[in-house]
């Protein structure tokens, strides 16, 4: 491919990438539930065509930098060609997700913010009522995802590939099979701390015996503690007190949307249309734990694009590996589990129940995301029966009863929970480096920040591979995951 191409392909990619964006944030705010992303893409016939994409692969590299700068390039052709197949599906599905309202004893409840209603419920009938609604909602959009997962396994082989399993694995460089083995194993190795809290709080707290529980219950469960203990959450408070706490000074201005609507998205998403200029993140609290969790790993993949440089070229500027981002974002995310930042900016005294009532709440969360990887892939071998198996998995995962509903809900953005989950078993490691080379609360050291900044500033320039060569950690070694638990849980 000549250099041309490659320039044209930069310019062209970071236009439709701005635009997209733009788009999937007004969406998700609740400004716009009529997206076009059809007309969005119709200029861009020529970048869209499966020969550019094509050729790209065939792209000879001759160091690491241009083979990291070719795969985020794939990556993003890929999603964007794919997408192009079915923009009007999506422009359906996301319509239907951002304006489908229903009421509840005169309260009325947009579907994108239905399982956070579902955990403010106590009683039997109003929750039964939800989920029904709720259900018929997921099975208009069930139709859509179906046709939606059968273009992508189907335009997948204009792209050279037999599967869109196989696609994902290739550019994203992911072995799902091992991925897989290691959710199953962390499974199997939590299962009875994982039963016996359950069973133990299930019975204190609620009065239901674990035989008796369903998954609803036990989201409430590992909810509800917090409701009414924890302080209200401020976006703008919370990121300068990281910031003024971690040293950190991102040369992006970071601003914040935290307005609610009918039909934003739950907790908190990040954009990053201007990498290096500006990151806005979108807010949608709704009280509670998760406030904090959404939003710290949102501000996490956010300060992954603040220190970029703004005139650098679109891959190494927009683009992360996924997992690479999600590693940020879980690292940031999970100071909710450390006691001195939890008395510190929660003011709770971290009392040895508390902290194992939060430990199981992670560990629940961390066991639920296992279940959907080994459910996904599957999925996309072509299992049968997929509604029945999604419900049979998260039962053993939960030890609840579980709805077949969210079997194709819980999926997307498709093939997602394969960089979550290496994301979670690498987070471990990076904070366990952090801790051997700075502080127990690394988070309140300068040269840590000075760390993380030398990361990030390099943008996609850096990966995982990058970083498990240069630094020691990025296996897929689950050992520091599980020792999180029993630190805490026995």
């Amino acid at each position: 491919m000549s250099r041309e191409t490659i320039r044209y392909i930069r310019a062209e990619g970071q236009k439709v990438h701005q635009t997209l964006d733009r788009e999937f944030y007004l969406n998700f705010a609740g400004l716009k539930s009529k997206t076009d992303i059809t007309g969005i893409l119709k200029p861009y016939q020529d970048l869209l065509e499966p020969e550019i994409f094509l050729s790209l692969r065939e792209t000879r590299v001759y160091n690491e930098e241009d083979k990291n700068g070719i795969n985020l390039l794939l990556s993003f052709l890929a999603k964007i060609i794919l997408l192009s197949k079915t923009s009007q599906l999506k422009d359906s599905i996301l319509d239907i997700e951002a304006s489908s309202i229903f009421s509840i004893d005169k309260t009325k409840i947009p579907f994108r913010s239905s399982k956070a209603a579902l955990l403010t419920k106590s009683k039997k009938q109003e929750i039964q009522e939800i989920e029904n609604k709720r259900g018929a909602i997921l099975s208009k959009l069930n139709q859509l995802y179906l046709r939606q997962y059968a273009y992508k396994q189907k335009d997948s082989d204009d792209l050279g590939f037999s599967s869109y399993l196989h696609m994902y694995e290739v550019i994203e460089g992911l072995n799902t099979s091992a991925l897989v083995e290691k959710a199953k194993e962390f499974i199997r190795d939590t299962e009875y701390i994982a039963r016996d809290l359950l069973k133990w709080f299930f019975l204190k707290r609620m009065d239901i015996k674990l035989k008796n529980a369903n998954l609803t219950d036990m989201f409430y469960l590992i909810n509800s503690f917090e409701l009414g203990s924890l302080p209200k959450m401020d976006p703008l408070s919370m990121a300068k007190a990281l910031l003024a706490e971690t040293g950190l000074n991102p040369q992006a201005k970071i601003k914040f949307d935290r307005e609610k609507r009918k039909g934003h998205v739950a907790g908190s998403i990040c954009y990053t249309s201007n990498p290096g200029v500006e990151i806005l993140i979108s807010t949608n609290l709704q009280g509670g734990i998760w406030d904090y969790e959404s939003f710290l790993g949102s501000f996490g993949r956010g300060l992954s694009y603040g220190f970029t440089e703004r005139d650098d070229y679109f891959e190494y500027k927009y683009l992360r590996e996924k997992s690479f981002l999600r590693i940020f974002s879980e690292l940031f995310k999970n100071l909710i589990f450390e006691p001195a930042w939890i008395k510190k900016h929660l003011r709770q005294d971290v009392a040895n129940d508390f902290l194992q009532f939060l430990y199981l709440r992670r560990l629940m969360l961390t066991r639920i995301l296992s279940a959907k990887l080994i459910y996904e892939i599957g999925f996309y071998q072509g299992q049968d029966n997929k509604a029945e198996t999604y419900k049979e998995i998260m039962e053993i995962a939960t030890h609840s009863k579980a709805s077949k509903h969210d079997y194709l809900f819980d999926i997307e953005p498709h093939l997602s929970s394969a960089d979550s989950f290496k994301a979670s078993i690498i987070e471990p490691q990076l904070r366990a480096y952090l801790i051997e080379n700075f502080d127990e609360q690394w988070w309140r050291v300068k040269e840590a920040g000075e760390f993380l900044v030398e990361i990030w500033r390099t943008g996609g320039r850096t990966s995982i591979k990058n970083i498990s060569e240069n630094y020691g950690f990025g296996g897929t070694d689950i050992t520091k995951l599980s020792q999180t638990f029993e630190e805490v849980l026995g």
